[in-house]
C-alpha cells in the first residue's frame, strides 16, 4: 500500500474517531445492506458482471461520461433570481478538479454515476472539514440504522467506525434501485443469446449432432466415440475438416439456420430493451434506427430532457445537501450547455437573434464561445427598424443633426 493511501486511511480515521462517535450508544440497531439480497443463479449477476454485455457497457459508460464530461461548480444565487459562477470558491475546486490527492474530478464522478447506475447507488465520503471527498465502491459499503432516530450510519472497508449519512454522498437511482438486479431477467436473456452465439462459433458453426451405427456399443465405447469426434471434428479449429467415418457410423447435423432462429432480430431487441431501461435512444449507443443528420439534435435532445437531466438534478441537490449545507443562497450546477451545443449556423442564428433583442452582450456571448471580452462588450443593444409614421420626421432630423454626431 502507498504511503499517499495509507496518509488517507490515517486521515479519514482522525477524521472520525471523535469521542461524540466512539461512545454514542447506537440501541436496536437493524442492518440493511442493500447486496444481502440472493441473487439468482443465471450466469450473470448484477452491477458490474452486467458490463460483459455490450448495450450495457455502452449506456453506463455514455451516461457517465456525457455527464463527467461537463462543467461544474458552485454558483451564488441572487434574490432576483440570477446566478454568479465562483470560480474561486473552495467547493468548485474540490467539484470540478481535484475531489482528493488520489482521483480527478472526472475519474471521481465517472465512478460514482456508474456505481449509481449499476448498482443503484453510488457513494462518496466526504470530510469532515469538506476538503476532501472519496469515492466508495457500492459493493463494498453498508449502513445500518438507528431505530430510535432513524438516522443512517455507514461502514466500509477502511472506515475507522459508523459514519453518520451526513457526511456521505449519495447518488442514487430511481427509488435507489439497481438496475441490473431489478432488471436481470432481462440481462439473462440478453447474456444467452451472447453465450449462444460464441458456443455457436466455438463449435465452428455446427448445432450438433447425432453420431450414430448399427454396431452394438456399451457405454464406454460409446462415450470413447463421442470424446473422438469432438476432439476431431469440433470446435472452431477443426472446421472444415473432412471427417472419415468408419465402423458403420453416421453422422447426422442437427443445422437450424441462424435466419430461422431471428438471432438478429432478437439480439436487436435485447439490445434495445437494455437501452429503453437506462432511458437512453438506441442511436446514441450504436444501434440502428431512423437517425440522420437532420434528426440527430432531436436525439441529443431526448437523451439530455429524459436520460441525463435528471442524474444531473440528483447530483446537485444532493451536493446541495450534503456539502454547500452550511453556506446560504448557493447552488451546485452542471453546464449542460454543451451537450446541447449545436453546429456553428445553428449558434450563430441563436447569438444574432438573442444579441438583437438585448437579451445577451457580446461579452456574455463571447463567454460561452470561451472568449475573452472586449472593452464595451458589457452593453445590451436593441435594433429599431420599425417607428409610427408620426415620428418619422423627427427621427429623420435626429440621426441628420450634425451637432449629434
Amino acid at each position: 500500500m502507498s504511503e499517499t493511501r495509507k496518509n488517507f486511511f490515517t486521515r479519514i480515521a482522525d477524521a472520525f474517531r471523535t469521542p461524540q462517535v466512539e461512545e454514542r450508544k447506537l440501541p436496536n440497531w437493524l442492518t440493511t445492506s442493500p447486496f444481502a439480497s440472493v441473487i439468482p443463479r443465471t450466469g450473470i449477476q448484477q452491477g458490474q458482471d452486467t458490463l460483459q454485455l455490450s448495450a450495457v457497457y455502452a449506456c453506463v459508460s455514455r451516461i457517465a461520461d456525457t455527464i463527467c464530461s461537463m462543467e461544474v461548480g458552485v454558483e451564488s444565487m441572487g434574490a432576483d433570481g440570477s446566478r454568479v459562477p465562483l470560480q474561486d470558491h473552495r467547493h468548485t475546486a474540490l467539484l470540478g478538479r481535484s475531489p482528493n490527492p488520489l482521483m480527478g474530478a472526472y475519474e471521481f464522478w465517472q465512478m460514482c454515476i456508474s456505481d449509481a447506475l449499476l448498482y443503484g447507488t453510488g457513494h462518496a465520503v466526504i470530510m469532515p472539514d469538506k476538503s476532501e471527498m472519496y469515492w466508495v465502491p457500492a459493493t463494498d459499503i453498508s449502513y445500518t440504522v438507528d431505530t430510535d432516530s432513524g438516522k443512517r450510519f455507514y461502514s466500509y472497508t477502511g472506515s475507522p467506525g459508523p459514519v453518520p449519512q451526513e457526511q456521505i454522498l449519495e447518488i442514487k437511482a430511481f427509488r435507489g434501485l439497481s438496475p441490473t438486479y431489478t432488471q436481470l431477467q432481462n440481462l439473462k436473456t440478453a447474456k444467452s443469446i451472447q453465450d449462444f452465439a460464441q458456443t455457436f462459433f466455438d463449435n465452428g458453426g455446427m448445432m450438433g449432432g447425432i453420431l450414430s451405427t448399427k454396431e452394438h456399443l456399451n457405454i464406454d465405447q460409446m462415450r470413447e466415440a463421442q470424446a473422438r469426434w469432438e476432439q476431431e471434428y469440433m470446435g472452431s479449429g477443426n472446421a472444415h475438416k473432412v471427417a472419415i467415418l468408419g465402423g458403420g457410423f453416421n453422422y447426422q447435423p442437427i443445422a437450424v439456420p441462424l435466419d430461422q432462429l431471428q438471432y438478429i432480430q432478437v439480439k436487436k431487441f435485447s439490445s434495445e430493451e437494455i437501452a429503453r431501461i437506462y432511458q437512453v435512444p438506441p442511436a446514441m449507443i450504436g444501434l440502428e434506427g431512423n437517425t440522420a443528420y437532420s434528426n440527430y439534435e432531436q436525439q441529443v435532445l431526448q437523451f439530455f430532457q429524459g436520460c441525463v437531466l435528471p442524474w444531473v438534478r440528483r447530483i446537485e441537490l444532493e451536493v446541495e445537501r450534503k456539502l454547500l449545507n452550511e453556506e446560504q443562497n448557493l447552488q451546485c450546477r452542471f453546464n449542460v450547455d454543451g451537450l446541447l451545443r449545436a453546429d456553428s449556423a445553428s449558434r450563430s442564428e441563436f447569438y444574432r437573434t438573442l444579441l438583437a433583442s438585448g437579451v445577451f452582450s457580446i461579452n456574455e456571448v463571447r463567454a460561452k464561445e470561451g472568449l475573452s471580452p472586449v472593452d464595451g462588450g458589457d452593453n445590451h443593444h436593441i435594433q429599431i427598424n420599425q417607428i409610427p409614421l408620426s415620428s418619422m420626421n423627427d427621427y429623420a432630423a435626429n440621426i441628420t443633426d450634425t451637432t449629434n454626431g
